[in-house]
């Protein structure tokens, strides 16, 4: 295959590539498609685009070795065919020798470092890796948190905070006016970022499929962080938690109590019924989860108050769900009706790959971004968060 075959190669997988560009715009304009659709869609032509960026970058580096093989071998005194011959005696295929292999290609690998791609890249490396998977989101996963999509910088969702009480009114009298107040709760959006460097040489040399892993770890960091805040961001260049002061409920215990206990729990329920809510949640930290779950009847003798051990219902209380979570401060439980607590999404995730990043290195850069807003709760009885004493 002669060089020109090659760029022509090169040209008609851009020529695809710029085709797929101009139907995502397409895509983002289409007012009928949903977002889970749009972003369906999205992710295929994503796909597909770096394919063809990856045959058109094949293509042009076949191209210029076989331009350089051609000029080393006119050197020798030979002539490359366009099929891998030779007109030196006895010098068929030998040609192909001089073209770099994955080895020599190496330059930024150090195999003895793994800072420097090591464990990606020994002499035999399986084709598979392990990671320590991060706790899931125990805050978007409860259902009934509003979630608003918006556009634009921010959002004003407007909220009645009071009304005047009618009353009886004398057969022809005239009726008073009634007085609404409202208040706006206000988004504003953060975005969480990160961002990794690999050379192409790692990329293009590990066993596993190394850009995915990357993506993922990018992804899960973002959500974790997003989930530690959603429960304690002090609303300082990151969301503003539930445990914030003001946006839920205080509920300090006195000195000696240590735990929170179910005495603890029913009061905050009925708080939020009170406030016209429904508790349907439990949020606990790790210390405060196991004591709830091993609280008995009559101190230790007696059954468990969350259930039997063998039985589901150790997961629940007062038939709510109990959500084990790390990115509660220790100590804390929440009790919530998740239907008025609210958190906007300006952009979901978005991993982009480029090239240009540490061009004259040979590196790929690897971003991903997400935009959100909150955490508001629209009656702060609604939300009774627990603090047990420290002594």
């Amino acid at each position: 295959m002669s060089q020109t075959m090659y760029e022509r190669q090169a040209k008609a997988a851009l020529e695809e590539r710029s085709k797929l560009i101009a139907e995502l715009r397409t895509v983002e304009a289409d007012s009928k498609l949903s977002a889970a659709e749009k972003r369906e869609r999205f992710e295929r032509i994503d796909r597909d685009v770096n394919r063809l960026e990856a045959e058109a970058r094949d293509a042009v580096e076949r191209g210029e070795r076989e331009a350089e093989v051609r000029s080393l071998a006119a050197r020798a005194g030979g002539v490359v065919t366009p099929h891998g011959g030779s007109d030196l005696p006895g010098e068929s295929e030998q040609w192909r020798s001089l073209l770099p292999s994955g080895n020599e290609f190496r330059a930024l690998v150090a195999e003895g470092s793994p800072g420097s791609g090591g464990y990606a890249v020994p002499t035999v490396t399986a084709d598979k890796y392990v990671e320590h998977l991060r706790a899931a989101s125990v805050f978007l996963r409860v259902p009934g948190i509003n979630v608003h999509r918006f556009q634009g910088g921010s959002f004003v969702l407007p909220n009645l905070t009071s009304s005047t009480t009618p009353g009886v009114v004398a057969e022809g009298a005239a009726i008073p006016e009634s007085t609404a107040t409202f208040a706006g709760l206000t988004f504003a959006p953060v975005k969480y970022a990160d961002l990794y460097r690999a050379s192409n040489e790692v990329l293009d040399d590990a066993a596993f499929e190394m850009r995915n892993l990357i993506s993922g770890v990018m992804v899960r960091n973002i959500a974790t962080q997003v989930d530690k805040d959603a429960f304690q961001g002090t609303g300082t260049a990151s969301l503003s938690g539930l445990t914030k002061a003001g946006i839920g409920t205080a509920v300090n215990l006195t000195t000696g109590n240590t735990v929170v206990k179910w005495d603890h729990i029913i009061d905050a329920f009925s708080d939020i019924e009170a406030a016209g809510a429904t508790p349907a949640v439990i949020w606990a930290s790790p210390d405060m989860g196991k004591a709830l779950r091993k609280e008995r009847e009559n101190g230790t003798n007696g059954g468990y108050l969350a259930g039997q051990v063998t039985d589901p219902v150790i997961q629940k209380g007062l038939g709510l769900p109990i959500y084990v979570s790390a990115n509660l401060p220790a100590k804390t439980v929440i009790v919530a009706d998740p239907t008025r607590i609210h958190i906007g999404v300006r952009s979901d995730v978005r991993v982009a790959v480029s090239e240009d990043f540490g061009f004259d290195k040979d590196l790929t850069a690897f971003r991903a971004t997400y935009r959100v807003a909150g955490i508001a709760v629209d009656t702060a009885a609604t939300v009774q968060v627990i603090k047990a004493s420290a002594s």
